[in-house]
């Protein structure tokens, strides 16, 4: 690789750890949101299932703690420093899904959008469900970018293994079961993926990530994914275009990878 190239890459990364020193330290000073003192709450009292959402931000709330202490910091620990291995991963899958597009360039710019938009510009430095699922995301889709990369018979592994990366997504928020969703139909209408054994035997791991959060929901009368799902149902033709405007602003500020 030329000896431009290499540089930077290396201020490339650089830059990015400067942004996880300046997200640690918004992290530490910044008094935690009603929503970050909820989700502590739930830390306290670990469980496989909530009302609201999956279990995932408690846990990592909860590891965060044992490391730093019961401080704000401690909350958000594990928030700006799951960026950077979530944004290796992101780096790497766009050179492997989009290989049409130059090298270095399409991981850089996969990967300054994300850190550009306000999830993970500014809301790497809070705990939310989106924290650990826009990590989780973005390592399966580095996963599923070696899978589609090689030969079927080397990349069952890849495929078991962004199978339970999607799993743990969806442990962490309920919306990744549209990035399965989206996934499965890729399978579905292409021909060559789907005769590989790889993404149907993903699925079996898939759900069996999701088992605790399901048997919570199967033991709490479905109250979580009631209460997600219902929202759904939520139709009011009148407002309409007020919904629509809210989702187009939301997509421009809230992009996962």
């Amino acid at each position: 690789m030329p000896a431009v190239k290499v540089r930077t890459r290396e201020m490339f990364w650089a830059f990015l750890a400067v942004l996880t020193a300046i997200r640690l330290t918004l992290a530490a000073i910044l008094p935690l949101t009603p929503d970050e003192a909820y989700y502590w709450v739930w830390s306290r009292h670990l469980q496989v299932g909530y009302f609201d959402h999956p279990f995932m931000v408690a846990l990592w709330i909860k590891i965060g703690t044992w490391i730093v202490g019961d401080t704000p910091l401690g909350v958000r620990f594990l928030g700006p420093l799951s960026v950077l291995p979530g944004s290796w991963a992101l780096f790497h899958a766009a050179r492997l899904l989009l290989p049409s597009r130059p090298w270095p360039l399409s991981g850089f710019q996969a990967v300054l959008l994300l850190n550009a938009t306000l999830m993970l510009g500014l809301g790497a430095a809070t705990m939310t469900p989106d924290t650990p699922l826009v990590f989780f995301v973005s390592l399966a889709l580095y996963a599923i970018g070696k899978a589609v990369s090689q030969p079927a018979s080397r990349a069952l592994g890849w495929w078991l293994l962004a199978g339970m990366l999607l799993g743990l997504a969806f442990d962490s928020k309920y919306t990744a079961v549209l990035i399965g969703l989206g996934l499965g139909g890729a399978v579905v209408f292409s021909p060559a993926l789907r005769k590989q054994p790889g993404p149907w035997l993903a699925i079996p791991v898939l759900l069996a990530a999701t088992v605790p959060v399901l048997y919570w929901n199967a033991t709490h009368h479905w109250a979580s994914l009631l209460k997600q799902g219902g929202r759904a149902g939520d139709w009011h033709p009148a407002r309409a275009v007020q919904f629509l405007s809210e989702l187009l602003g939301g997509r421009l500020a809230w992009p996962h990878p």
